[in-house]
């Protein structure tokens, strides 16, 4: 074999292998993947929805706190008191959903997942509750991917 094939057999192996990397990161991670034209999940969902247990140890605190406070809903976010501490968690407005990543059937609540100081920026995670089902979705990213939370957070 020559150089220059050899060469060209190396730049397609490093074409395909880039044009699957998303494809395969987004397998590893445990995210859906559609085909074009597929309409059965929305994007920026990750399968298989989980039970609270099997998120982050903050994702089950901050449904214990919203599940004491019975999930509020009000027509702008609220700062909430985090009982026996000098924290605060926002919430209880709606969600929109303009993205169309969660069912578009659903009316939403968000909520924040991590308590702050009062006067401290919010940062990106956030519990989003439709409260007809009560079915719950966490967001690590601020709305770019959701993933439903199967029990242990309604």
């Amino acid at each position: 074999m020559n150089l220059s094939r050899e060469l060209r057999y190396v730049a397609a192996g490093v074409f395909a292998a880039a044009l699957c990397a998303p494809v395969m990161a987004s397998a590893a991670a445990g995210t859906s993947v559609q085909a074009p034209g597929d309409r059965s999940a929305p994007l920026g969902v990750i399968e298989p929805a989980l039970p609270v247990e099997m998120f982050p140890e903050q994702v089950e605190e901050a449904c214990g706190i919203w599940q004491e406070l019975e999930w509020p809903q009000a027509a702008r976010a609220t700062d909430y008191p985090v009982v026996n501490t000098d924290l605060v968690i926002r919430g209880s407005n709606q969600y929109f959903n303009r993205s169309q990543a969660l069912p578009v059937d659903s009316q939403y609540r968000e909520y924040d997942v991590n308590p702050r100081t009062p006067g401290q920026r919010r940062d990106a995670e956030r519990l989003v509750r439709d409260p007809d089902s009560t079915t719950v979705w966490y967001t690590a990213d601020h709305y770019d991917t959701f993933q439903e939370i199967s029990s242990g957070c309604s």
